[in-house]
C-alpha cells in the first residue's frame, strides 16, 4: 500500500516538475524574441564576466586540493577552457579543448558572422 502512495507521489511530482519545465521553456522563447540587439549585447557581457569569475573560483578551489588542473575562460570563442598542468615543471600537459580546437571553433565564428552579416 505505501508503494503504491509513494508511487502516485512520485508520478505527480513528475508531472509537476514536466509541466514547469514546458512553462520554463515557453518563457524563455517568450524573451527571447523580446530582447532587443542590445540587450542580448549585454547578456553576452554578463555571461562572459560571470564564466571568467567561475573560472576564478574553480582556480581558487583546485589550488586548495593542490592539483594541476587550471580553468579559464576563453572570449575568442565564448567559452570555458581547462588546463592540465604538471605541478612540478609547471608545463601544460592537455588543454581542452586543444588549442587547434579553439583557434577552429574562433574561425567558425568569424565565418558565421560573415555569412549571417553580424558582429562577431
Amino acid at each position: 500500500m505505501d508503494v503504491l502512495k509513494a508511487e502516485g507521489h512520485t508520478n505527480k511530482m513528475l508531472a509537476n516538475l514536466k509541466n514547469n519545465i514546458v512553462d520554463k521553456k515557453s518563457t524563455d522563447k517568450v524573451e527571447q524574441v523580446q530582447k532587443s540587439p542590445n540587450s542580448e549585447k549585454n547578456d553576452n557581457e554578463s555571461l562572459s564576466e560571470k564564466l571568467e569569475d567561475i573560472a576564478k573560483k574553480l582556480n581558487e578551489r583546485m589550488k586548495i586540493l593542490d592539483t594541476g588542473i587550471r580553468f579559464g575562460y576563453s572570449d575568442k570563442i565564448d567559452s570555458m577552457y581547462i588546463s592540465v598542468i604538471d605541478k612540478n615543471t609547471g608545463k601544460e600537459i592537455r588543454k581542452i579543448p586543444s588549442e587547434d580546437a579553439m583557434r577552429l571553433a574562433e574561425h567558425f565564428k568569424d565565418v558565421i558572422g560573415l555569412i549571417f552579416n553580424k558582429e562577431v
